[in-house]
């Protein structure tokens, strides 16, 4: 247990020390305003965007922009947090979130990542949803991890495949 201590005080120091000698601050590193959440330059991969159907068409125009930075762009629809308890209302999302930001932030490749709340469960369970009936996405269910290229879905895992490691994979890779 001591070893363990001493190695996780040892990565604090060195982490300081490394945004010390780069200059980093948080200033640099994000911008919050709107639910939308950057991580740019000297940050760590994969950028970062989020968005709410309030929000949807301001950020999705910039991450649009941003696209040709990039050597994949992706968008993944999620539910909420539930206000009650902090934690997303859908089971799906909770089991597949941490997989797929693992795998991204494990990728060499330059990686964008729009991360959209589709809202609340009744507001999701309406069949008439914007994004249910979009021509471009077409959700069937969240989690949904799209690949967007040339202004269009590209590839796509849906709610029952976004949690496996390979699929992930090669969406990331476009295999």
């Amino acid at each position: 247990m001591a070893n363990v201590i001493k190695f996780v005080y040892s990565m604090i120091i060195f982490v300081s020390l490394f945004l010390v000698a780069m200059k980093v601050d948080a200033n640099h590193c994000y911008q919050e305003s709107d639910c939308v959440y950057m991580l740019r330059d000297m940050c760590f991969p994969p950028r970062k965007s989020i968005s709410t159907l309030s929000t949807f068409d301001s950020v999705f125009e910039k991450f649009r922009s941003e696209i040709p930075q990039n050597k994949a762009n992706l968008i993944l629809f999620l539910a909420d947090n539930d206000p009650s308890t902090s934690l997303s209302w859908c089971p799906d999302c909770v089991r597949a979130e941490p997989v797929i930001y693992k795998k991204l932030e494990a990728s060499p490749n330059d990686i964008a990542l729009l991360k959209v709340y589709v809202g609340d469960r009744p507001t999701w369970r309406n069949p008439h949803h914007p994004w249910r009936v979009d021509p471009n996405f077409k959700l069937k269910g969240v989690p949904t991890l799209i690949r967007w290229e040339n202004d269009a879905v590209k590839g796509r895992l849906e709610d029952h495949e976004a949690h496996i490691e390979n699929k992930i994979e090669a969406l990331v890779a476009d295999k």
